[in-house]
């Protein structure tokens, strides 16, 4: 029989073994291997049919080592600014403002947060300097000429990443859009090729000083440069599935995906959700995975309904403005009709009050006429 002292010991142990099982822990991606570092490098210039169509066998087994997407939703993006603010804030370009390089991001993005967490940035910007809004001091920021090739951009982010040891690493490669927008297919076909070979030096370098193994690397675009507005999105690093292929994922879910594998909160206001489906999940966690993913989806129809009274209010806004401004024109054809109906009138009582002045001269002209014929004859009697 148990003593007392040996039933309070057991106690104490169910009483601990029970608030491990059913006291659930928040949901991240970073709960069973450490994520030392992230390499976000975004490629201006992919698209889907580039990426299916081309010969990258480095890329392709890069892909094959994680999770990606083909076909990620690109957003709709006229500058390069607007599209990477995109990419590091999860929201579209009519809510974060930040169209060009003059112009401030108006929300909270993935360097805001990590920057509160008291983790280390760094950006290695192949754009000119265009992403220099992102460089608020407290960032370790590396612009490069536009013209940077695919080997400068990468060379400078991993020389830089061993020094400073960075714990976000954000890079910009701008090579493809370049080949692109001249219009050879042949250049843009070699610039694949130069991406998929550079890339594949980076990767081996990161494994080569042992930082691979630890490190989550995503590869993608923030806007298409086809009609499709559909490019790939690679994830790969610790706890992420192998050699899965994922769909209906979103340029915008990047930033909360990143934030969810380290442990963070997603940028404020951000409308993405992170991709669960490219965590690798016991059994025992992939109920609290789903009911997260279920919050946050539903979390998201809630800012759809609320965008849709925005909407419509504004299109309530607008049908206002259009009656107002169709009836002050209607107002307007009216005053200018009446203006004619004036003039019109004037005209007719001109041309009546000449008709009768001419009559008058008229009467008066026969009147001299006979007086003088009168007089002539009055006269004539008296020779």
């Amino acid at each position: 029989m148990l003593s007392i002292k040996n039933k309070i010991k057991v106690l104490i142990c169910c009483i601990i073994f029970i608030f491990i099982i059913f006291i659930p822990n928040e949901v991240s991606a970073n709960t069973d291997k450490p994520i030392n570092n992230v390499f976000l490098i975004s490629v201006d210039g992919l698209n889907y049919e580039g990426y299916v169509s081309m010969s990258t066998p480095n890329i392709d087994y890069f892909a094959q080592t994680g999770a990606f997407d083909e076909k990620a939703m690109a957003v709709r993006a006229d500058t390069l600014e607007a599209g990477e603010a995109s990419l590091l804030t999860g929201v579209f370009p009519n809510h974060h403002k930040h169209l060009t390089a003059n112009d401030k991001v108006e929300v909270e993005s993935l360097l805001d947060v990590l920057k509160k967490n008291q983790k280390s940035i760094m950006i290695v910007d192949g754009s000119g300097g265009k992403l220099k809004s992102f460089d608020h001091g407290h960032k370790k920021y590396i612009e490069l000429d536009e013209s940077a090739s695919n080997k400068e951009v990468l060379d400078t982010l991993y020389d830089n990443f061993v020094k400073e040891k960075t714990f976000f690493n954000y890079a910009y490669l701008s090579g493809c859009k370049e080949a692109l927008l001249k219009v050879d297919q042949d250049e843009y076909y070699e610039e694949w090729k130069d991406l998929d070979n550079q890339l594949a030096v980076f990767l081996k370098r990161l494994k080569d000083g042992g930082y691979y193994s630890k490190s989550l690397i995503i590869l993608t675009s923030s806007r298409s440069s086809s009609p499709s507005d559909y490019v790939p999105l690679i994830i790969v690093g610790p706890n992420t599935k192998s050699n899965t292929k994922i769909e209906g994922s979103l340029i915008i879910d990047v930033a909360p995906t990143i934030a969810s594998y380290i442990g963070l909160e997603k940028p404020y206001n951000s409308r993405g959700i992170a991709l669960y489906n490219t965590y690798v999940v016991s059994e025992d966690t992939q109920k609290e995975v789903n009911s997260k993913w279920i919050e946050q989806l539903q979390q998201d129809r809630i800012n759809n309904w609320v965008q849709y009274y925005k909407i419509a209010d504004e299109l309530d806004r607008t049908i206002r403005q259009l009656n107002s401004i169709k009836e002050e024109k209607e107002s307007i054809f009216d005053f200018f009709g009446e203006k004619e109906q004036t003039i019109a009138k004037l005209k007719a009582q001109i041309w009546t009050e000449r008709g009768i002045f001419a009559f008058v001269i008229l009467v008066m002209g026969i009147g001299y006429l006979i007086e003088y014929k009168w007089l002539k004859r009055k006269f004539l009697l008296f020779k």
